[in-house]
């Protein structure tokens, strides 16, 4: 009976050790189901994840070793040993939970990998348990199961990856009968920013014609493009899908389940280097939208962008066009203020005069590309103008949130960011009247250049901001280009956490703006 009992606190002990390891099933997700990615998280954050793994098993170890010594003579030790671990188990799930960090989405993939790495768990339980027949101490190495949990993860995903990948077939299989039957035209947009604003501004364009589709928010995958067509497409006659890509061959991948006539390229700036490996390979990515696009398509880049204008000079499998200052579609007398961005747009060599409620200097730029291609789809210049008239702040994307209190401005930038945006967003900010603040971990996923572009963010903010609130393990790098811009160390406050960074806003009287810049993602310290 005794060793039954055992057995079965070991069983416990391997699910509570699987349960352990949902943090980690997260970060997976997180990063597309990639291990390269969960890597890439375990060196971003100082490999702290598994630093805790080992603290908590290294503290099994101690505990059950230190009660077995102790009481090996004692009747139920082989009970209490492996009870112990399972309380200790129980404290760090807890702790976990109330931090947020073992929140996965539990989408039908995760709950297979779930199953998965139950199993594998459970194994490893079967023969901690057979070892603790033999002797007492082995209850010992139930402790080992924490350490094993984030390595069993990535053995579960690796596991799993054939089958989803087999599964994904179906779905993808399924999108492409649909696309062919409704035949809608579709257009794809990517770029290294501005990918939803464009699509909603070309939907609002479009819009004044015919019927169109997106995908929604950032649905940028391709299961996510599958998932809208076969769920949501219906007889609309235009089809806008947002691409993104963070690995060579991503854009391809999503030509080919949406056949895309028309393109547009935001921008080519420096996110996702880390994964890209430098601008030029971010630039490649970005370029295999063109050369998937039909001989009859059309593609367009936004031309003050110098690194996107450089694409022209690609060989593409279809017509390039340019938006610029030389070409048929423009901008120029560009004013921005707290109440939203004005510019004269010029199509055709004709000016009309537009003032939009979104603010940032790369709105001009944004509505140039998207007026191009509405003018290719049969849109009058009339129209694209009442349209962009009309336009409203797309939600997290230097958007102004309204505030009970008249003398707080709140500017919510914090879907991402990147050099460039978090330039203009700094430009919005000094347009608003009272004290600056700038809330921000600053910038990620940009390789060998991260250290730079956060110590120069540093610097562009000591332009702007009278307090610098930045959170996160690269504070130390904005604070350096901060001070050495000539920023006061005492108007630079480094936080865990933006609960805490929001919280010491309080402490600022008087009337203020608050710029929040970039929100990271869990698998991202």
């Amino acid at each position: 009976m005794e060793y039954y009992v055992s057995v079965g606190l070991v069983a416990i002990a391997a699910v509570l050790s699987c349960f352990i390891g949902l943090p980690m099933l997260k970060i997976i997700q997180l990063s597309g189901y990639k291990a390269r990615g969960v890597v890439a998280w375990w060196k971003g954050s100082g490999y702290d994840v598994i630093i805790r793994y080992a603290a908590l098993m290294l503290f099994g170890f101690i505990s059950t070793i230190v009660f077995v010594g102790c009481f090996s003579t004692f009747e139920y030790v082989r009970y209490c040993a492996v009870a112990l671990y399972d309380i200790l188990a129980v404290v760090f799930i807890v702790s976990a939970g109330k931090s947020g960090s073992n929140s996965a989405k539990f989408t039908g993939r995760v709950i297979r990998l779930l199953i998965v790495d139950l199993i594998i768990t459970l194994a490893l339980g079967a023969g901690v348990a057979v070892a603790c027949y033999y002797s007492a101490y082995c209850q010992t190495l139930v402790a080992a199961l924490a350490m094993f949990a984030p390595f069993v993860a990535l053995a579960a995903n690796a596991i799993t990856t054939p089958f989803e990948k087999l599964n994904n077939k179906k779905y993808v299989k399924r999108a492409r009968a649909k696309l062919k039957e409704k035949s809608p035209i579709v257009i794809g947009i990517t770029g290294s920013y501005g990918k939803t604003t464009a699509k909603n501004i070309l939907k609002a364009m479009l819009a004044q014609q015919y019927t169109v589709a997106t995908t929604p928010s950032s649905f940028n995958t391709p299961m996510g493009v599958c998932k809208t067509v076969n769920n949501d497409l219906g007889d609309e006659r235009y089809f806008i899908v947002e691409m993104g890509a963070r690995y060579k061959g991503d854009i391809k991948e999503l030509c080919s389940i949406a056949q895309p006539k028309y393109g547009i390229i935001t921008a080519v700036g420096d996110m996702h280097i880390e994964t890209l490996g430098s601008r030029a390979g971010v630039a490649n990515v970005k370029f295999e939208l063109g050369e998937n696009l039909p001989q009859d398509g059309l593609l367009v880049l936004n031309g003050y962008n110098a690194d996107c204008a450089a694409l022209k000079d690609r060989n593409a499998a279809c017509r390039v066009v340019s938006v610029g200052d030389q070409a048929s579609v423009g901008y120029e007398n560009l004013k921005i203020s707290g109440d939203g961005t004005t510019f004269d747009l010029i199509i055709d060599g004709q000016k009309y005069p537009v003032t939009v409620a979104l603010l940032g200097a790369h709105i001009a730029e944004l509505v140039c590309v998207c007026a191009a291609l509405a003018a290719e789809c049969g849109i009058t210049a009339e129209q694209i103008v009442a349209a962009t008239t009309a336009l409203r702040p797309v939600e997290h994307r230097l958007q102004l949130i309204p505030s009970a209190d008249p003398s707080v401005a709140v500017i919510d930038d914090a879907y991402n960011s990147n050099p460039v945006g978090a330039k203009n967003a700094l430009d919005v900010l000094a347009c608003f009247d009272g004290k600056k603040i700038i809330i921000t971990p600053g910038f990620v996923e940009l390789g060998s250049i991260e250290k730079e572009c956060n110590i120069q963010l540093g610097g562009q903010i000591a332009e702007v901001c009278d307090y610098a609130y930045l959170i996160g393990t690269r504070a130390k790098d904005i604070k350096k280009g901060a001070i050495a811009a000539g920023m006061n160390d005492g108007a630079i406050c480094e936080f865990s956490s933006r609960d805490e960074a929001v919280e010491a806003l309080k402490e600022i009287s008087g009337e203020k703006a608050v710029l929040f810049e970039n929100d990271l993602p869990d698998n991202i310290k």
